[in-house]
């Protein structure tokens, strides 16, 4: 009986490995689909002058150009957290499991 846990574990462990790539793949590009974004709004618009500020006026049509992009991002971002937690959880029941075991 204690091998179809531990093999249980393995596959969660394995299918939890999978989903945070699988989701640290998709941040990544949605990340550089924003950049590209950015780079785009800045050619045909000009970009302000100095470091990119949240807070500056100037930088405000380019943040309403790409928000729902932006908020694409921050959700991928909250959805690879989450994968990691899981996975995470997923390899300290294992080594619990093993650790019980032997």
């Amino acid at each position: 009986m204690a091998k179809s846990t531990y093999q249980k574990l393995i596959e969660r462990a394995a299918l939890t490995a999978l989903e945070l790539h699988q989701v640290s793949s998709q941040k990544k590009a949605l990340k550089a689909e924003l950049s590209s974004m950015y780079d785009t709004f800045f050619a045909a618009h000009g970009r302000p002058e100095g470091r990119f500020d949240p807070d500056s006026d100037a930088f405000l049509p380019v943040m309403s150009f790409t928000e729902p992009q932006f908020q694409r991002v921050q959700a991928a971002k909250k959805a690879e957290y989450n994968a990691k937690r899981r996975h995470e959880t997923a390899i300290r029941a294992l080594a619990v499991h093993t650790k019980e075991v032997a």
